[in-house]
């Protein structure tokens, strides 16, 4: 017995220091080869991450992203002036337009009319117009063919000089009829010389592919909120606040306004007096800047936003140096990346020319993100990469299992996993995959193996969304609230201490102690899961705090009883502890059950407020059973066996029973078991 009392004395103080050291450094970054990295931290108190109610947050509005995307590709080189012009003389002013590259442009716009999507792809069409002068003749430097042109007036004209043979091409949005044809190739021989050739050609699309999305309708709406808090409050312990604002639009409110941390590596060597001073310029009051080297450096500041980043940036780049990395982490700036992606997941069969796979084709075998079953993220168990596993519901499984089959072994066959039409990786089978489960690797880190599972889990939004708006947002109680609340909850604590320990003396030693390792083990919990405290949170942290006195009064009650009928203390304490353990084990039990029923509810309605209660007190009353049964009961032991099981007085109020009152009791207690 005092073996495993030993024993058990070892491990309770293992778990004390383990618990101690995670709340005694504010960050916690742990990256062990083989095992996965622990990285956690917040901007409470000791680490612990706040809600809304007490540390405020970020606001964020996100907008459905309807309207129309066009693509539109050239054969040759040209200039988005084209489709600007095409768009304006249709009377679409309001556009977005992004160019793949110097022949692919893709334009975003609102739902466009029917007649300005029937004639949009013939007006956007330019003249070509190529001519050469004899390669012998010197051109003059006054006038230039570019002073030639421009009399012409023509629209968005731009003139080309290859430099070879005296050839020159002019673009311009203008469509030259005949006469002004000859009007500028006659110009050009007046001005610059006798031409030796001279060609004129209309140019249209290469290809032009247009697509809408509608409108949003409620059911998508209340998708989109559902796919949202998945994605931000996976272990549902976030507690993010997420509504609809009118027919179109998401309010997402996250915790944690405070605490972006910007890595910052500048190309020469520096100081952190510069840097300091810089951040400080920004209007930044509460921050901290950590030189790792005199080229790196870590700030700590406020929740920065896009703009706020950029800024930030600038100013060190033209105060401090040239900046070569700038990279923001921490805050609310992970869940920002989450609910910004659509997470459309495609897989291709890919056919390469070659071993290479420079050139390739593409083809859709309909198994997409609707298809997966389920994501995570794990450690592969001989390499220690990171990879997420992927598996496939009753259709993917069919169609994946086809696929695997058909190009097992074959080098120039290849699976193409597109995530937002990029191409994400494009692996060898090397099996044939019968059963749907497979892996996806690519020499991903932790988190980039973790945020792709969370988007695959999440699945694909119904409804692309666009940030339009990003603010800060207050602690709903305010800091004078919190202090007062914090310094309410400690005295209350203090009064339960003080009233355990004068009443039952040194047995209510045992239950500061025990209350106190609770403490400790229920906060490192909390901070290692972790789990974002707000006012259900801290108000289900109490109750279990209740629920383990509770545990601890039972057993002491049992333990006087058996005290006054003439036990010893370690022969009370076992007797005390089996016969209160039924009713500690029933009591806990049954919230233990509620716990689950409160977490089933809050993820079948998106509650956070209620996932977050049952989840903190389900902690709370899994931890309180053992340091009931485990902790104090342990603790009662040692103190039995250093001798002061003698001193009776010390455990009860009564203390030891009068002279042949221990026979009486004894002998009543000897009829009472027959």
């Amino acid at each position: 017995m005092r073996r495993r009392s030993v024993q058990l004395s070892i491990l309770i103080v293992i778990i004390v220091a383990v618990s101690v050291a995670a709340l005694g450094f504010r960050d916690i970054n742990i990256n062990a080869p083989g095992f996965p990295a622990l990285v956690r931290g917040g901007d409470g108190p000791l680490g612990l991450k706040l809600g809304l109610d007490l540390s405020g947050g970020g606001h964020l509005v996100y907008q459905a992203d309807t309207g129309t995307r066009i693509e539109v590709s050239f054969v040759d080189p040209a200039r988005g002036v084209v489709i600007d012009r095409a768009l304006e003389s249709l009377g679409v002013t309001e556009y977005e337009l992004r160019p793949l590259d110097d022949r692919t442009y893709i334009v975003t716009t609102d739902l466009l009319e029917d007649t300005v999507k029937a004639g949009l792809e013939e007006a956007i069409i330019f003249s070509r117009i190529e001519f050469s002068f004899d390669p012998e003749l010197e051109l003059p430097e006054d006038p230039t063919v570019t002073d030639v042109v421009q009399d012409q007036e023509l629209a968005d004209y731009q003139v080309e000089e290859t430099g070879v043979d005296n050839f020159f091409r002019v673009t311009t949005t203008s469509v030259l009829d005949e006469g002004q044809q000859g009007e500028l190739q006659d110009a050009l021989e007046e001005e610059i010389g006798e031409l030796a050739d001279f060609t004129t050609e209309t140019v249209g699309t290469f290809s032009f592919t247009l697509s809408e999305i509608q409108p949003p309708t409620p059911d998508q709406m209340e998708g989109v909120l559902d796919r949202i808090n998945r994605r931000v409050n996976l272990f549902g312990t976030e507690e993010p606040i997420i509504q609809l604002f009118g027919e179109d639009r998401v309010i997402v409110q996250l915790p944690g306004a405070s605490g972006s941390i910007s890595e910052v590596q500048f190309a020469e060597p520096t100081n952190s007096t510069a840097v300091e001073g810089v951040v400080a310029g920004q209007g930044y009051e509460d921050f901290t800047v950590n030189a790792q080297s005199d080229t790196e450096y870590e700030i700590r500041t406020i929740s920065l936003n896009v703009n706020q980043q950029s800024a930030l940036r600038g100013a060190l780049s033209s105060s401090v140096g040239e900046v070569s990395s700038f990279t923001t982490t921490g805050g609310i700036e992970t869940a920002k990346a989450l609910i910004g992606q659509t997470a459309q997941l495609v897989f291709k069969e890919r056919t390469c020319s070659d071993l290479t796979c420079f050139e390739f084709n593409d083809d859709e075998i309909g198994l997409t993100g609707d298809d997966l079953e389920s994501a995570f993220a794990s450690t592969d168990p001989n390499t220690g990469e990171w990879e997420v596993n992927i598996a496939f519901g009753d259709r993917g499984t069919g169609l994946f299992s086809d696929l695997t089959q058909r190009i097992v072994g074959i080098d120039t066959k290849r699976i193409a996993v597109f995530l937002d039409d990029e191409l994400l990786i494009a692996p060898v089978s090397l099996a044939w995959i019968r059963d749907g489960r497979s892996s996806i690797t690519g020499n991903f880190s932790r988190e980039e193996a973790r945020t792709l599972a969370i988007q695959l889990e999440a699945g694909s939004l119904p409804v692309p969304l666009e940030l339009i708006q990003e603010s800060d947002v207050d602690a709903l109680l305010g800091s004078e609230s919190l202090k007062k609340s914090l310094q309410a909850g400690l005295i209350g604590l203090g009064l339960v201490l003080i009233f355990m320990v004068i009443y039952y003396r040194m047995a209510g030693v045992v239950a500061a102690l025990a209350l106190v390792f609770y403490t400790i083990v229920v906060l490192a919990v909390f901070k290692l899961v972790p789990v974002t405290l707000g006012l259900s949170g801290i108000g289900a942290f109490i109750l279990s705090i209740g629920l383990a006195v509770d545990a601890n009064i039972l057993i002491f009650e049992r333990m006087k009883e058996e005290i006054r009928i003439g036990r010893t203390l370690a022969s009370s304490m076992e007797v005390g502890f089996s016969r209160a353990w039924p009713a500690i084990r029933d009591g806990n039990f049954s919230t233990i059950i509620t716990c689950l029923v409160l977490l089933w509810l809050g993820s079948r309605t998106a509650d956070d407020l209620v996932t977050g209660f049952a989840f903190t007190l389900f902690i709370g009353v899994v931890v309180s059973m053992f340091t009931a049964i485990v902790v104090s009961r342990n603790l009662l032991q040692l103190m039995a066996w250093i001798g002061l099981g003698r001193q009776l007085m010390l455990f009860s109020p009564e203390g030891s029973p009068r002279t042949g009152s221990g026979a009486r009791a004894g002998a009543a207690g000897q009829a009472r078991n027959v």
